[in-house]
């Protein structure tokens, strides 16, 4: 596979080469990524994100591969950590997203004060949940626990069935629960994990999850699971501690 790099603020990574196809993850601004021309899908790319390492497919043209552009990102990058961030892009305002990465002296250095992925993550709140999503603009339960350990400089997988798995030396009880753990859940069977979320303790009497659900949103979290509305809308499944020191 060849060497290109996310050329667009988002670009949609969908499960087959169609853009009716689900999309499955997106891929951010100067995101570095593999590539080689989709079988039969004119106008397609079969992609592996460098990062993470999920695969899937792509429109052609929201992929620099020219040897330029792959250089200008392969040295030191500054990630944009604001939500949303205006720069100057070849002379004209580029909209990017927390995430996105510039070749380094374009934006100021960033210093994140310490800040911990839990509290990377409050600052999503509000977010409307899109599946696959991976920005302000919408977001993913998954997407917004791998973007917030990103930020802190912590890698972790991109599903959130994935994120457990990639765990399990590090799990703790429910009663052991400490602010910014992450919490994963099921629907009914309790070996199929399809939630993710980080522990809000900010009240450690009243224990509550920070995930996306709708939208980016903070719930109460109780032994069997996430309440809301009076009902239980996730079953619980176990938590986690980040398996690094972040921020």
């Amino acid at each position: 596979m060849e060497q290109g790099v996310i050329r667009v603020p988002l670009a949609p990574i969908r499960c087959h080469p169609d853009d009716r196809a689900e999309m499955v993850t997106q891929g951010l601004f100067g995101e570095a990524l593999e590539w080689k021309v989709a079988p039969d899908a004119d106008g397609w790319l079969e992609i592996r994100l460098s990062r993470d390492g999920y695969a899937g497919y792509t429109d052609a043209k929201l992929v620099a591969t020219g040897p330029d552009a792959v250089q200008a990102f392969s040295g030191s990058v500054e990630v944009l950590h604001a939500p949303l961030t205006t720069v100057e892009w070849e002379g004209r305002p580029c909209h990017l997203p927390a995430g996105a990465r510039l070749p380094e002296g374009l934006v100021p250095p960033h210093d994140n004060g310490g800040q911990q992925p839990v509290e990377i993550a409050a600052q999503f709140q509000g977010a409307p949940y899109l599946w696959g999503g991976k920005s302000i603009l919408g977001i993913d339960c998954s997407g917004l626990t791998q973007l917030a350990c990103g930020l802190c400089g912590l890698d972790i997988p991109r599903d959130a069935a994935q994120q457990w798995r990639a765990m399990q030396d590090s799990t703790v009880a429910f009663e052991g629960l400490r602010h910014g753990n992450l919490v994963f859940f099921h629907k009914q069977d309790a070996t199929a994990i399809t939630h993710v979320g980080f522990a809000w303790m900010t009240e450690p009497e009243r224990p509550r999850v920070l995930h996306a659900s709708g939208e980016v949103r903070i719930d109460p979290l109780t032994p069997a699971g996430i309440e809301r509305e009076g009902k239980l809308s996730h079953h619980w499944t176990g938590a986690t501690r980040l398996p690094v020191s972040a921020g």
